[in-house]
C-alpha cells in the first residue's frame, strides 16, 4: 500500500516541482514585480524601464477637434511575465483597462507587443525593436480617409526612472505624422532600480 501511495505521489510533486520551475520568475512576495529570467534573450532587458509603478501625465488629441485634451494623469504599473521572458504592463485611462503583452521574438529580431483594452475589448500587434536611443512598433493601419500607413509608438527619453512615449498615425511614404496620444512617466521613488 504504501508503494503504490508513493508511486502516486510522484507524478504530482513532479507536476508541483515543474510548476514551480516554470514561474519563478513572475511576480511574488520577495520580488513584487518579478524578475528576468537569465535564459530570456539579451533584448528582453531593453524595456526593463518600464518595470515597477511609473507615475504618467497623458494628453490625448481631441478627434472632432484636432485639439489636445487637457492633460490627466495615469498609473502605468508593469511586471516580468511569462518566467521573466515577457513583460506585462496595465493601466487604466479614460474610464477603461488597457494593457500590453511584451515578448521579443529572437526569430524576428523583433518586438511583439500586443495592446487589449476593455471596456469594448480592442487588440492589435505593433512589431519593432531599437533605433538609437529609443524604441520603435508599428501596426500597418488605414486613416479614416483610406490612406495607407501605419500606427506607430516610440519610447524616447528611457532612463531607469522616467520616459515618454507618442503614439502616432504616419502615412506610408512618410509625408504625414499626426501625433495622437502622448505620455511623460517618471518612476515611482521607491522603484527606481
Amino acid at each position: 500500500m504504501r508503494f503504490l501511495s508513493l508511486v502516486l505521489l510522484l507524478p504530482m510533486m513532479t507536476i508541483a516541482a515543474d510548476r514551480q520551475n516554470s514561474s519563478r520568475f513572475d511576480p511574488s512576495y520577495e520580488h513584487p514585480h518579478g524578475l528576468i529570467n537569465p535564459d530570456a534573450p539579451p533584448e528582453t532587458a531593453e524595456f526593463a524601464f518600464m518595470v515597477g509603478r511609473n507615475d504618467c501625465v497623458e494628453e490625448k488629441r481631441d478627434p472632432q477637434s484636432g485639439e489636445w485634451a487637457e492633460p490627466t494623469n495615469r498609473i502605468w504599473d508593469a511586471a516580468w511575465y511569462m518566467n521573466g521572458y515577457a513583460i506585462r504592463d496595465w493601466g487604466t485611462t479614460a474610464g477603461g483597462q488597457t494593457g500590453n503583452i511584451r515578448i521579443f521574438d529572437p526569430k524576428t529580431g523583433q518586438w511583439h507587443v500586443t495592446f487589449f483594452s476593455a471596456p469594448g475589448y480592442g487588440t492589435g500587434t505593433w512589431k519593432g525593436g531599437k533605433q538609437d536611443d529609443d524604441i520603435v512598433l508599428s501596426l500597418p493601419q488605414q486613416a479614416p480617409n483610406g490612406m495607407d500607413g501605419e500606427s506607430r509608438l516610440t519610447f524616447s527619453g528611457i532612463s531607469s526612472s522616467s520616459f515618454n512615449w507618442l503614439g502616432e498615425w504616419v502615412s506610408a511614404d512618410g509625408s504625414v505624422a499626426y501625433p495622437f496620444w502622448r505620455i511623460r512617466c517618471t518612476k515611482q521613488p521607491s522603484l527606481i532600480n
